[in-house]
């Protein structure tokens, strides 16, 4: 009998629900146009009384432990932090900021300063046949020596098979202390067979600077990166050519992506008379300045730049756009004119952050915009500039085009 008066009491007629159900539509609505409105009008009350925020330490604890309860996979907590580390840095707008891990960091070095201990090879892995292609062999360098030629295929290093799928390992095996030795065997595809090798290690400077005359008068030099080494590999071919009797000058950039600073200022000492080579500018405003000595060859001079010239490659060609040093040739430079300054922790890891702007002499920000050249030639699709990393390798004077005009530019100049 309880249960029946229960039920009993509980009864309600229809019209009596549809007031309830009315109601508390109304009441749900109303409700959620007040969280939408303080939401927008007052997030910081929304974020306090509708959600709950979660302190970032407890966060990442409870993100953490999720994972490790429920990911099919171990979790490894340094491969863990190392991804926090790099997120915080990936956190700015621009593409140039970022976390470098020791390991990285040190690659990053070598890169930059532009030598390390090896036998002097590039080594590029094609994704489709899986192998180890030897793209580049650098003159004097133990590989060399050892007859290693670019096409060669590199398929094992100390006893260990070497492919695509571990470029990285491979890479570290041939790297190695000073004067020691590593064996490997290599495939010669035009002879079809392998060979056996063995290098001895050495510290090696990866070429940035090439230099040719083209004629009993015209100099012609290429600057493919500005790193540490470059500025005495530049020193030493302008002495070569001035020698050979050098009374006009080419300097390529094309392609050029950049690198260091000081890198710049060494170089544009040569070419440049004295000056505002650039400056920067960080976001209070304070202002450095590099500038260029009154020391230089004044020799007629014209540049060649191309979409594919960055950062201190715009900055050598907007000096001398700016300076009325010589003409510039080619195609609107790539424009990045920001600054990246590497910090490095304790660890040895590095965070690379974009801390200033660069500026022309006469005050422009290539950011975005880059260099626009005095003469708008394009080159033709199919062109492939040659690779004078070889002796008997010279620039294309007929199917180049910017080249070409260059030639005419600076014959036009000459004539004057």
């Amino acid at each position: 009998m309880e249960d029946e008066n229960k039920t009993t009491e509980n009864k309600i007629t229809v019209k009596e629900a549809k007031k309830l159900c009315l109601s508390a539509f109304t009441t749900g609505f109303l409700l959620a146009v007040l969280i939408t409105m303080l939401a927008f009008l007052a997030p910081d009350l929304y974020t306090r009384f509708v959600k709950h925020k979660i302190p970032p330490r407890a966060k990442m604890t409870m993100i953490y432990n999720i994972m490790k309860k429920y990911y099919i996979d171990d979790i490894d907590k340094d491969e863990m932090y190392e991804g926090m580390y790099t997120g915080m840095a990936a956190m700015p707008t621009d593409v140039y900021s970022y976390y470098m891990s020791a390991e990285e960091a040190r690659k990053y070095n070598e890169r930059t300063d532009g030598n390390y201990v090896g036998i002097g090879v590039q080594i590029q892995g094609d994704t489709k046949t899986k192998e180890l292609e030897i793209v580049d062999v650098y003159k004097a360098s133990p590989a060399y020596e050892a007859g290693i030629k670019e096409g060669d295929i590199l398929k094992s290093v100390s006893g260990v098979a070497v492919g695509a799928e571990n470029m990285d390992e491979a890479v570290e095996m041939v790297r190695g202390p000073e004067n020691t030795s590593v064996d490997m065997v290599i495939y010669r595809p035009d002879e079809d067979r392998d060979i056996d090798v063995t290098c001895f290690r050495k510290q090696v400077d990866m070429p940035t600077v090439y230099g040719r005359m083209l004629d009993g008068k015209t100099g012609y030099i290429q600057i493919t990166g500005f790193e540490g080494v470059t500025p005495e590999q530049f020193s030493n071919v302008l002495d070569e050519l001035t020698k050979a009797g050098m009374v006009k000058l080419v300097v390529d950039v094309r392609n050029n992506p950049g690198g260091l600073l000081y890198s710049i200022s060494a170089v544009a000492d040569n070419l440049l008379p004295k000056g505002t080579l650039t400056y920067t500018e960080d976001k209070y405003g304070k202002r450095d300045y590099v500038y260029t000595d009154d020391t230089y060859m004044d020799i007629p001079m014209v540049v060649l730049c191309n979409e594919y010239s960055a950062s201190a490659a715009e900055l050598f060609t907007g000096a001398v756009k700016d300076m009325g040093r010589g003409k510039i040739i080619g195609k609107t430079t790539y424009g990045k004119g920001i600054v990246q300054t590497p910090f490095t922790l304790a660890d040895g890891s590095i965070v690379k952050l974009t801390t200033s702007k660069y500026y022309t002499p006469s005050g422009v920000c290539i950011q975005g915009v880059g260099i626009e050249p005095d003469y708008d030639v394009d080159q033709a699709e199919d062109y492939e500039m040659p690779d004078l990393d070889e002796d008997e390798a010279m620039p294309d004077v007929i199917n180049d085009l910017q080249l070409k005009k260059a030639l005419e530019v600076l014959n036009d100049e000459t004539a004057k």
